[in-house]
């Protein structure tokens, strides 16, 4: 079974066996993780200056929900 979408000639599809409640929760969480790890690179009471590794950081977890979310399989 594969999760998330798949790309299919310009417009973004579900992959073959995921409903639209699983396709929904997976974007859901995917796009919560990426705003918790935002607001905890740059959270302010914790330090008093912005970490020089935040970018990386968000960037990283950006890719990694993207590797995870979308699939490589076509319809």
């Amino acid at each position: 079974m594969t999760i998330g979408h798949v790309w299919a000639g310009g417009c973004t599809v579900l992959a073959k066996g995921i409903s639209e409640s699983h396709a929904f929760g997976i974007e859901f969480l995917a796009s919560f993780l990426v705003v918790f790890v935002v607001f905890a690179c740059y959270e302010k009471t914790k330090y008093d200056h912005q970490s020089q590794a935040a970018p990386f950081v968000i960037g990283l977890i950006y890719t990694a929900t993207i590797i995870v979310t979308v699939s490589s399989d076509t319809v």
